[in-house]
């Protein structure tokens, strides 16, 4: 890794820690750390040369960036190849996304049924957002997010999380055709 882009991706460590110290997690906060993350995308090839990354072999890949120690947040490169999908799911932890190339739309859900059954789930979605150069999203703990990437192009981006991805919770899986919800395995308990 070139030692500005090191050291880029520190700083932005250390604002983005700053504002959720100062601020909390909540919209606005996220909104700060986003045009942070953006800024830092827009910097794209100069900084993030595809040939410093391995593209996925299949779907999609993340190469580390930085990492705060402890049980701290993790910033990621992400390449998504065309037509790489996710399921909604809810990750449990806040995200913040911002695009260097390529396209990904991001569709947003709400729970609707109480969560008293296990296995059981309903959910419906509530808005879009399409994150393209130039452009970023967030998403608050416990969103529920399916992805696309669209167009012919691989989507390359950065993705910073409240935890490192070794130290996720566990992940909640939706399947809106059948109203099943599955549960997988926390990354924290593996990571202790």
């Amino acid at each position: 890794m070139s030692e500005e882009r090191a050291e880029a991706c520190a700083v932005l460590l250390r604002q983005a820690r700053a504002m959720v110290d100062a601020d909390g997690t909540g919209e606005a906060a996220l909104e700060k750390i986003k045009g942070l993350l953006v800024g830092l995308a827009n910097r794209g090839e100069a900084l993030f040369s595809k040939d410093d990354y391995a593209m996925p072999d299949a779907h999609g890949r993340n190469h580390v960036l930085a990492l705060e120690d402890g049980d701290g947040m993790g910033l990621y490169l992400t390449i998504g190849l065309p037509g790489k999908e996710a399921a909604p799911h809810d990750h449990g932890i806040w995200c913040v996304n911002a695009a260097i190339s390529g396209r990904e739309v991001h569709r947003f859900y709400r729970r609707t049924d109480d969560g008293s059954r296990e296995g059981y789930a309903t959910v419906e979605e509530i808005g879009e957002v399409t994150v393209a150069p130039g452009q970023g999203m967030t998403m608050s703990d416990h969103a529920i997010h399916a992805t696309a990437v669209v167009g012919d192009e691989p989507a390359i981006g950065l993705a910073l999380y409240g935890y490192a991805l070794v130290r996720f919770p566990a992940v909640v899986w939706f399947h809106p055709a059948f109203s099943s919800v599955r549960v997988g395995a926390s990354r924290r308990a593996e990571a202790a």
